[in-house]
C-alpha cells in the first residue's frame, strides 16, 4: 500500500509540522462533539424536557455507536482508502452534530447523535492507519500527537460550551452543536491539500469485501482487554468522582478535581510526544503505568481533605498514558494491510466492553451504596489486560 521507507522519520521542518499538525487537528474532533452534551444538560432538561435517563442515553450513545461502527470500518477503509474514509467521517460527524441543533424532541436528537457517532467511528479507525503511513518509525509519537488533540477537544467542549452558549447564543443555546463544527470544512480542505505533499495513503478497491473482526486472533482480545482497561479507568474515574466527593461531603472539590484529572492528561500526552517511541514494545513500562493508574483509585477513594485533587491528577496522568499506548499498539503490531481488521475488532468489542463495565459499576454503586465497589469491574478487566501484555507485545509481526 505504501513504501514505509519513504518516510522513515517525518521530515524535519515543513513536512514534520504538516504531518503532526494534520494529525492533531483531526484528533481534535474525535471526542469534541461527544463532550458538548454534558455542559448543556440543564438546558436539555429545561428546554427540551429530557429526563435524567434520556440525558444518560444522549451522553453514552456515541460510545455504543463507536463500537457498532467499528464493524464496518475495516471494509470502509479497504473500499474507500484512508483519506476518503477520514473525509467522509469528518463530513458525517459534522452533519450529525449540526443536526442536533434542529430537533426539539428526544428521538430525532438521538438519530442525529447516531449519525454523528458513525462519522467518529470511521475517523477513529482511520487515525492509526494514517499515523502508520505518515510516520511508520514514529508511531508512538504520532499517536500521542493526535491523542493530545483528542484531549484538547474534550477540554474545549467540556469547559467552553456552557459559557459560550450563555454569552453568545442565549435562548438559541442549541446551536452550540452546530457552532463547534463550523471549522470542519476548513479542516477537510487542509487534509485534501496537505496530503498532496505527504506520502500516498493508498486508494480503495471496489472489490473489497466486508471484513468482520478476526475473533480467532488472540491479539484482538488482548487489545480489547487493554482498551477496556484504559477507557473504563477514564470513564469510571469521571463518572464516579462526584459520588466519591458527595459521600464525604467534599463536593466543593469537584471542579478542582476534574480540572486536575483532565489537566494531567494533557501533561501526559505532551510528554509522550517525546518519549512514546522509546517505550513502545516494552511490556514492563506499560504494566507499571496500568498498575499506577489502579493504585491511585484507593487514593481518590480514601485520601482525606484536598488529597483527592492530587490523586485525581495522578490518575489522569497515568490513564492518559495508557490510552495513548493502546491506540498506538495495533499499528505497531501488524502491517498496514492487517491493521483495519484488527482495529475494527478492538474498537467494536472494546467499546462494548467499556459500556458494560460502566453500567455494571453504576449498578453495584446503586445496589450497595458503596462507591468503591463501582470500580470492581474495572479492576477485573485491568488485571486481565496486564496478564496478557507480554504475550501481546511478543506477537508483533516482522513486516510491521
Amino acid at each position: 500500500m505504501h513504501d514505509q521507507a519513504t518516510m522513515e522519520m517525518p521530515g524535519q521542518g515543513r513536512q514534520a509540522l504538516l504531518v503532526y499538525g494534520l494529525l492533531w487537528s483531526l484528533g481534535l474532533y474525535l471526542r469534541l462533539t461527544v463532550l458538548i452534551v454534558p455542559p448543556l444538560i440543564p438546558q436539555l432538561k429545561a428546554g427540551l424536557g429530557f429526563s435524567s435517563g434520556e440525558v444518560a442515553i444522549a451522553t453514552s450513545l456515541p460510545l455504543v455507536t463507536l463500537a457498532l461502527g467499528g464493524l464496518a470500518t475495516g471494509w470502509m477503509l479497504a473500499r474507500l482508502g484512508v483519506k476518503a474514509c477520514l473525509l467522509g467521517g469528518l463530513a458525517i460527524m459534522a452533519l450529525g452534530s449540526a443536526m442536533r441543533s434542529l430537533p426539539d424532541a428526544f428521538l430525532p436528537f438521538m438519530l442525529a447523535t447516531i449519525l454523528m457517532g458513525a462519522g467518529i467511528a470511521f475517523m477513529q479507525a482511520a487515525m492509526p492507519v494514517l499515523a502508520k503511513l505518515w510516520a511508520p518509525q514514529r508511531i508512538g509519537r504520532a499517536s500521542a500527537v493526535y491523542t493530545n488533540g483528542l484531549l484538547v477537544g474534550e477540554l474545549l467542549a467540556a469547559g467552553v460550551t456552557a459559557p459560550l452558549a450563555e454569552a453568545w447564543l442565549g435562548d438559541a443555546w442549541q446551536w452550540a452543536f452546530a457552532l463547534w463544527v463550523l471549522p470542519v470544512p476548513l479542516l477537510m480542505l487542509a487534509l485534501i491539500v496537505g496530503a498532496r505533499a505527504l506520502p500516498e495513503t493508498g486508494g480503495g478497491s471496489t472489490a473489497a469485501r466486508l471484513m468482520l473482526p478476526d475473533v480467532g486472533d488472540g491479539r484482538t482480545w488482548r487489545l480489547v482487554a487493554l482498551l477496556g482497561c484504559a477507557a473504563a479507568l477514564y470513564f469510571c474515574g469521571n463518572v464516579f468522582l462526584p459520588p466519591i466527593l458527595e459521600s464525604s461531603d467534599r463536593l466543593t472539590l469537584l471542579a478542582p478535581s476534574l480540572t486536575a484529572l483532565n489537566g494531567a492528561q494533557m501533561l501526559s500526552s505532551a510528554l509522550l510526544i517525546v518519549w512514546a517511541d522509546r517505550l513502545m514494545g516494552r511490556h514492563r513500562p506499560l504494566m507499571v503505568i496500568a498498575a499506577l493508574a489502579l493504585l491511585t483509585l484507593p487514593a481518590m477513594l480514601w485520601l482525606p481533605g484536598a488529597g483527592v485533587v492530587w490523586a485525581a491528577g495522578v490518575f489522569g496522568f497515568f490513564t492518559s498514558a495508557l490510552f495513548i499506548f493502546v491506540l498506538a499498539l495495533p499499528a505497531w503490531l501488524v502491517s498496514v494491510e492487517r491493521l483495519p481488521r484488527l482495529m475494527s475488532g478492538m474498537l467494536c468489542f472494546g467499546y462494548l466492553l467499556v459500556f458494560a463495565i460502566t453500567v455494571v459499576g453504576g449498578w453495584l454503586n446503586d445496589a450497595t451504596g458503596i462507591v468503591a465497589l463501582a470500580f470492581l469491574p474495572t479492576l477485573a478487566i485491568s488485571l486481565v489486560a496486564m496478564a496478557g501484555m507480554p504475550r501481546l507485545l511478543a506477537s508483533r509481526e516482522k513486516e510491521a
